[in-house]
């Protein structure tokens, strides 16, 4: 999915060991240093659990429950480890229980990492639908073998699009950045924002710009709760700019090109979710995970809110019967 709602991301990047061994080297040399005995603690096998609460995430709105479960060691390994046999409930102050079912592993991670595997468990969509905006949620994941899990989250309050006003389609007009603003989420410590455009490569073939991934899936950010605008396309993929081709970042700067489109996503995110989420260049609120669970064992519990969109660019030529996005 190119929204967040729709991916769970698990990322590991390789290590560059050679690289890092010259440089030590380096340094040892330079300092006429001499090297100490160092005794090394042995690693602890700990389970991780990552369980993602969405309201309205969901390709057509629904909502998504599910827990990603991973142990820090694998046999003596550094790879994580699958958790199967677990026991996961998540409860709602209104009375609501949900347990999750183990399944397969492409419903929860459409990335797995170099090294390692975890355990996937979800709730059907109609059960879902009974977590509401709002909700004082708690889970507790019952260990094979033993042992327990358990920490909780307040769902962060509705919110509304405002420009645009609408939730489905909407037409914007070639090179026309678009500022994108909605009413705050009472509970939300961060907004995030998400679009898959399409049609690119075809868009600036005629340019000489070379576009990889079509369509290209951009990532935004507004951390603050107050802060709840965000232009499109200018301030999606500031956290790819590293990695996007130079004459594809400027060309976003200017706006999207005509023949294209964009599926966006807005999402309201809590406090747990923002200290948890890492990857990659997207850091919100630090380099450092920031646990939320307790117990025999780490990981998040992460509530969000989302509201989605489309946008259409037409050619030249073409007329569209969809609404303008800024309402004019």
């Amino acid at each position: 999915m190119g929204a967040v709602a729709d991916r769970l991301r698990a990322t590991t990047r390789g290590a560059r060991p050679i690289q890092a061994g010259l440089i030590l080297a380096g340094v040892l040399a330079a300092a006429g240093c001499s090297l100490e005995e160092v005794t090394l603690v042995e690693a602890e096998d700990v389970v991780v659990a990552e369980v993602y609460v969405q309201v309205g995430s969901g390709s057509s709105g629904e909502n998504r429950v599910a827990a990603w479960l991973h142990r820090t060691l694998a046999s003596g390994s550094p790879s994580s480890g699958p958790v199967p046999g677990a026991e996961v409930l998540v409860t709602s102050a209104r009375g609501l229980t949900l347990e999750l079912a183990e399944t397969a592993k492409e419903n929860c991670a459409y990335d797995m990492p170099v090294r390692g595997t975890g355990t996937c468990y979800t709730t059907s969509t109609s059960f879902a639908r009974e977590i509401f905006p709002g909700d004082l949620l708690e889970v507790e994941i019952a260990l094979p073998g033993g042992g327990l899990i358990e920490g909780s989250s307040r769902v962060p309050e509705a919110f509304s699009l405002l420009t645009p006003s609408t939730s489905g389609v909407c037409r914007l007009q070639p090179l026309t950045p678009l500022e994108l603003r909605w009413t705050a989420s009472r509970g939300a410590w961060a907004y995030l924002g998400e679009a898959l455009v399409g049609g690119l490569r075809d868009a600036l073939a005629p340019q000489g710009i070379e576009v990889k991934d079509d369509p290209l899936y951009l990532q935004g950010l507004s951390v603050s709760a107050a802060d709840t605008t965000l232009i499109l396309p200018g301030d999606f993929g500031v956290f790819d700019r590293f990695d996007l081709d130079q004459g594809l970042a400027v060309a976003l700067q200017k706006g999207l090109p005509s023949g294209t489109t964009a599926s966006v996503v807005i999402t309201a995110a809590d406090r747990n979710y923002v200290n948890w989420l890492r990857g990659g260049n997207f850091n919100p609120s630090g380099v450092v995970k920031i646990p939320s669970l307790r117990g025999d064992g780490t990981g998040v519990l992460a509530t969000s809110v989302s509201r989605r969109f489309r946008v259409v660019v037409p050619r030249a030529g073409e007329t569209s019967s969809a609404p303008p996005c800024g309402g004019g």
